[in-house]
């Protein structure tokens, strides 16, 4: 079984379909050919970057093969019906620029700069930002894929008053008021 959170939808804790239930950002470094598989591994991540050099397609229409793992699902959520009917019917090979323009990449970097841009975004991540805070917030994004705006707001309700409530919390406060840098313990 995938390595997916106790506590994760269903939807969540199938084969490759299990990364939105990890509690840390999944960031996908995608530098050479995503096409089949590898494109579908990319689209359950949390974000994806692009080398310049990066290259994209579903190519199972060119097999005789469908949408597999969930792809018809999560691709239009990402990129639009329109798109993702044009690279399921087509399987064409689209380069990194365009995946930008449709969405399916967050950020296309230099070819030269790009490992080293992508780890000091994880970096900024790392060292910046509330785990709590980013395992809730990626929690809301993936669940409110299921729920009613009205479902969403509760929780998010919920959830803030979880946070006020919170080691992180206070230490946001204080880092911010006293001019330094963050320690949050993601508690």
């Amino acid at each position: 079984a995938p390595p997916a959170a106790s506590n994760a939808r269903p939807d969540f804790q199938r084969k490759y379909s299990y990364f939105p239930s990890l509690s840390k950002p999944v960031i996908a470094a995608i530098n050479g050919h995503a096409v089949g598989l590898g494109l579908i591994l990319t689209l359950y991540c949390d974000l994806r970057f692009a080398s310049s050099d990066a290259k994209f397609g579903t190519a199972f229409a060119r097999r005789g093969l469908i949408a597999e793992y969930g792809m018809a699902w999560m691709l239009p959520r990402l990129i639009g019906h329109a798109n993702a009917l044009d690279l399921l019917f087509s399987a064409r090979i689209i380069e990194a620029e365009e995946a930008a323009r449709m969405g399916l990449v967050n950020r296309v970097i230099a070819a030269e700069d790009f490992l080293p841009e992508v780890r000091a975004y994880a970096l900024e991540l790392a060292g910046s930002v509330s785990p709590r805070s980013v395992r809730v917030i990626k929690q809301q994004v993936y669940n409110a894929m299921f729920q009613t705006l009205e479902e969403a707001t509760v929780a998010s309700e919920a959830e803030m008053m979880a946070s006020l409530r919170c080691e992180d919390f206070k230490e946001g406060v204080a880092h911010f008021v006293e001019k330094r840098a963050p320690r949050f313990t993601g508690k």
